[in-house]
């Protein structure tokens, strides 16, 4: 069982997803918020309190193996997330999978910053969102 972390503001979306991948044998952590991410991964609310600022505690071991991503996200933008995972070195090789409907020069901008990350298309099939699970975890 892998942990896994699901960074997605639609509560639908969330739900459903995370219980195709606990039914597929992960345990899935939503973060319905930026800043709940960031909180978890970097063990402080200082973004949240300052945006401008970036997160400066981190954790020795992070609490998911794999963090899927939603690139469009309220008031923090997905590629924004990405800049501060890839700044930082204790999340700099985070496996990613983006999870997104977003448009290609945005998916393309996030690739630029994450190359070895894995692309999962809003509407999705669940074969699809497992295989590439299986596959960001191998890498």
């Amino acid at each position: 069982m892998s942990r896994l972390g699901l960074l997605e503001d639609n509560d639908t979306i969330a739900r459903l997803t995370a219980t195709m991948l606990t039914y597929a044998g992960h345990d899935v952590t939503i973060y319905p918020h930026p800043s709940d991410c960031l909180e978890a991964l970097f063990l402080t609310n200082a973004y949240q309190n300052n945006p401008s600022s970036l997160p400066t505690l981190t954790r020795i071991t992070l609490p998911v193996e794999l963090l899927i991503l939603d690139l469009y996200l309220p008031e923090i933008n997905g590629l924004h997330i990405l800049e501060l995972l890839r700044s930082q070195p204790h999340t700099r090789s985070l496996p990613l999978i983006f999870f997104t409907a977003a448009t290609n020069p945005i998916i393309q901008q996030a690739f630029q910053l994450a190359p070895n990350a894995s692309l999962v298309e809003k509407p999705f099939k669940m074969d699809q969102l497992v295989s590439a699970v299986i596959s960001a975890l191998d890498k």
